[in-house]
This record gives C-alpha cells, structure tokens and sequence, in this order.
C-alpha cells in the first residue's frame, strides 16, 4: 500500500513563529510572524490568505481562543493580555494584569482567564484579578483548562511538576512531583486524561495524580502536545526537529 501524505507546507515565516492556535469551529488558523505581529488565517477553500495581521509591538508567547471562537487572547512581553475579534482581527481591549512577561494563556468554557509568567493569576473577562499564586521558582510554561472548564493544568517546566487547580473554587487541587520538566500540558476531549511534555510524553489521571503512561522517543526536549479530537492520538513536537503521533 502506497504511503499517503498528510501534511503539508500551508505557511511560510522568515522568522521564528513562538505560538499558534486553531479555532477548529471557526476554520480560523492563528500565528505569531516575526515574533510581535498576530495574523488570522483563513482555513477554507484552496488560497492561502491572510485576513487580518496586528501588529503588536512587542514579543508575543502565547495566544488562546474563547470557546466560542469570537475572541482571540495574546499574551506579550509587554506584560498584557490584547483581546481581538476573531476572524475581523481587531483590537478589542488590552488587559494589564500587572504580572510582568506573559508566558501562557487558557480561557474556560466559563470564561474565566488564566495568565501564567513568574505567577498564576485568574481573571474575569474585564481583567479583575480572582486569585493569583506566586508560589513558583521559574513560573509557568503552559495552561490549558479542562473542556468542562472545572479544572486547569498548570506546567510549571524546570521546577518539574504539574498542578491542578478548580477552576470553580480557584484553590489547588493537587499537585504532582515529577522528575521530568513539565513544559507544556493539554487536557483529552473527554477530560479524563492530562497529557505532558518534557523529555517524554506522560498521560496522568487527573484526580488521583498518577502517571498512567509514559511515552520515550524524542532525543531533546518536547515544547508541544496535543490530542486528536477522538482522543485516539497524541501529537508532541521537540527540540529534535521531529512531530511524532503517539497512540493514546
């Protein structure tokens, strides 16, 4: 049987590009260029398009879409969070959680904002801090929310360990000591499972905090992961220069 491609090259960078997020109700693709400038893609049809660029003048690390897909949250050495519409691309408000560097987003289901840098801070939609943590040597490398927005993942990289806080009482809920860095964190579809990245790929119940599985592969450090909407597949993207799939 003949191998079949699935991918392709659909955007080209003269630069590096830090961060991107799918809107998958939406077809709407979005990436840092250049480090500062935020574009919305267009995913449907054939032509490749940009619809809308921002430029937002500073370094840009972290993006994340509401659930609903109308807004996107970009997080920036500027120390704020800009809100735009999507798929227009225009400013909507700028957020100045007084945090420092912004280097992870997560929007909930509920519409609650987790900001994460040298500290973890929750945030309603017009920016009014609900709790925040400085409880961190290094401070967070990654957030994502649980798809019923009641729980959130905190990658907390170097300082090696994975927290789970509730999304509803804002109070940690667990935390878990790992020996491997913790760099980037996602939830499965059906919010039984938190995958990880560091050197390997971990799968971990979220309530009682235990490795259920640990997938070794890569040769250097993994910065992504992701889960196929069936949450059949895992996708972890490295330092090595490889994307490898992994069954769940």
């Amino acid at each position: 049987m003949a191998k079949q491609s699935w991918s392709s090259t659909w955007l080209r960078s003269s630069g590096p590009m830090p961060a991107l997020a799918y809107a998958s109700f939406a077809a709407i693709l979005v990436t840092v260029l250049m480090s500062n400038i935020v574009g919305l893609r267009s995913c449907q049809g054939s032509e490749e398009r940009t619809d809308a660029a921002t430029q937002t003048g500073f370094v840009v690390n972290c993006l994340a879409f509401s659930t609903d897909g109308r807004l996107l949250f970009s997080g920036s050495d500027d120390a704020t969070i800009r809100i735009f519409s999507s798929p227009q691309g225009s400013l909507k408000d700028t957020l100045k959680p007084e945090m420092g560097d912004i280097k992870a987003l997560a929007v909930s289901a509920k519409g609650l904002l987790a900001a994460g840098g040298t500290e973890l801070r929750f945030l309603d939609a017009s920016g009014k801090l609900l709790k925040d943590n400085d409880d961190y040597l290094y401070g967070i490398k990654c957030l994502a929310f649980s798809p019923d927005g009641k729980m959130l993942a905190a990658a907390t990289g170097m300082e090696k360990r994975l927290e789970i806080w509730n999304a509803e009482t804002l109070e940690e809920a667990g935390s878990v000591k790992d020996s491997d860095w913790v760099n980037c964190v996602t939830f499965t579809p059906d919010g039984k499972h938190i995958v990880t990245g560091g050197t390997a790929v971990k799968v971990w119940a979220p309530v009682s905090g235990a490795c259920l599985k640990t997938l070794e592969g890569h040769t250097d450090e993994i910065y992504a992961v992701g889960v196929s909407p069936d949450g059949k597949y895992i996708a972890s993207a490295s330092n090595d220069k490889t994307v490898k799939l992994w069954a769940l």
